[in-house]
């Protein structure tokens, strides 16, 4: 061997040698191995958010969405931006843990993001009058077991919440049945083109006192395991609230059909003699004993090939009792409406679907059951009232941002018959009451998280 070959092999044995006979290399992390690597995971974990423990496994998702509308009233037209409507903003944290092989717990906490909530926007308050909301959407407990089922305790979603709701055609923020949640904010104008009153809103001619989509309550809740596609409800809540409901999900002969039916019954009103109960009953001073009885379902149906669908969702409500409001039995009309959505779902075009679809539905009894409720003041009592309505739209999902646009327009038509008292919305002094129209252009986006 030539003198630098001999040098250099000498050198890089010397350094293996010393290389093997280090306490600590570069890789190490010194000391015991273990226990090194648990204190720097304790450190990393220390500035990260994280669970409190590793026995729960916790997850975080919801959404943002938005949406610009442009509205007309036949008196005033003007557009809006804001949060809300069908797509309110919002996260939510949940978290599992396994007790058993059959049994499981969890929980719950969602939260509501709004900022100019365009179900709350009217003539007057120019949309960015609004401001931001911050409310506890749900705060729930579960435990399950495989085959007896589950048992959820808290405040949020009861049986029937959410049961109107069922579609399978993905037009998202684009539609719902519950059109309220774009316009019901809007004042009703007297024929003369003046608003007869800041209490009566399109919501209460289009749903009466409260959503078809079920408000969330505290309250405890029995779901069975899903059989054969089927799963039933049923919850107790406070006020003397209760509801059951049976939903089915399933796919067979190359149709995919999800829906749904369910009962509510409320006896919130009820109070002794001579006090107000709640906001919904400010003229209360009898026994008050009043029930809001409502059945409610949807059916949707689509065809898996060709992406055609048809989705149908209904409901009626019915008061029944008497000394509310004036202290006088209601003897006005049921609540009720119906409403359905048709067209095509496909991914045309690589990246996501597309949704194209109509809408058509017709509501009616709301005044009259708001105006005895009380939460539309000022009105003595209004006959009957329809609301007729339809719509256009379209739906892009976008995969791989797991995200949607949307575009649609919507025009609502309002009859209303027999109205009475002094501050009257259409044709004051009038039996033959009058007529309001509203039409809307909603663009909007929502991105998942």
């Amino acid at each position: 061997m030539t003198t630098t070959l001999k040098v250099s092999m000498a050198a890089t044995a010397a350094l293996l040698a010393g290389s093997l006979m280090t306490p600590a290399s570069a890789a190490d992390l010194g000391g015991n191995c273990c226990a090194d690597l648990e204190e720097r995971i304790a450190e990393l974990e220390a500035t990260t958010v994280r669970k409190g423990n590793r026995k729960v496994s916790v997850t975080l998702s919801g959404f943002v969405a938005h949406q610009i509308m442009w509205w007309d009233d036949g008196t005033q037209s003007d557009s809006y931006i804001g949060d809300g409507g069908n797509l309110g903003s919002r996260f939510r944290f949940v978290g599992t843990a396994k007790i058993s092989a059959d049994v499981t717990a969890g929980f719950l906490y969602e939260f509501g993001i709004a900022n100019n909530a365009i179900g709350s926007m009217n003539q007057l308050n120019g949309g960015d009058d609004l401001g931001g909301s911050f409310t506890l959407r749900d705060t729930t407990v579960w435990l399950e077991h495989k085959t007896l089922g589950r048992v959820k305790i808290g405040q949020g979603s009861t049986s029937t919440d959410n049961l109107v709701l069922i579609d399978l055609s993905g037009c998202g923020g684009a539609c719902t049945p519950d059109i309220a949640l774009y316009n019901g904010g809007f004042l009703l104008r007297a024929n003369d083109g003046s608003f007869g009153s800041t209490t009566a809103i399109w919501q209460y001619a289009i749903r009466g006192h409260e959503s078809w989509d079920t408000g969330r309550r505290n309250h405890i809740m029995y779901q069975s395991p899903t059989l054969h596609g089927f799963t039933l409800q049923a919850a107790v809540a406070e006020d003397n609230y209760w509801d059951i409901a049976l939903r089915y999900a399933g796919e067979f002969g190359g149709f995919r059909i999800a829906g749904g039916i369910g009962y509510q019954e409320d006896s919130e009103f009820n109070s002794g003699t001579g006090i107000t109960p709640n906001a919904l009953s400010v003229n209360c001073v009898g026994n008050c004993e009043v029930t809001s009885s409502e059945w409610k379902g949807a059916l949707s149906v689509m065809h898996v090939a060709s992406g055609l669908f048809l989705t149908a969702s209904g409901g009626n409500r019915e008061l029944s009792g008497n000394s509310l409001g004036a202290g006088t039995a209601y003897v006005g009309p049921d609540l009720s409406y119906w409403h359905l959505i048709g067209g095509v779902s496909q991914n045309w075009f690589g990246f996501g679907r597309t949704t194209l679809f109509a809408e058509y539905g017709e509501a009616s009894g709301g005044l009259a059951q708001a105006a005895y409720l009380g939460v539309m003041t000022g009105h003595d009592a209004v006959s009957d009232n329809d609301i007729t309505y339809w719509g256009l739209g379209v739906t892009q999902h976008i995969d791989a941002a797991a995200m949607e646009v949307f575009a649609a327009y919507k025009n609502y038509s309002l009859d209303a018959h027999g109205f009475t008292g002094g501050s009257a919305v259409l044709n004051t002094g009038s039996a033959a009451g009058g007529t309001a129209d509203f039409s809307a252009v909603i663009v909007g986006t929502r991105i998942n998280f």
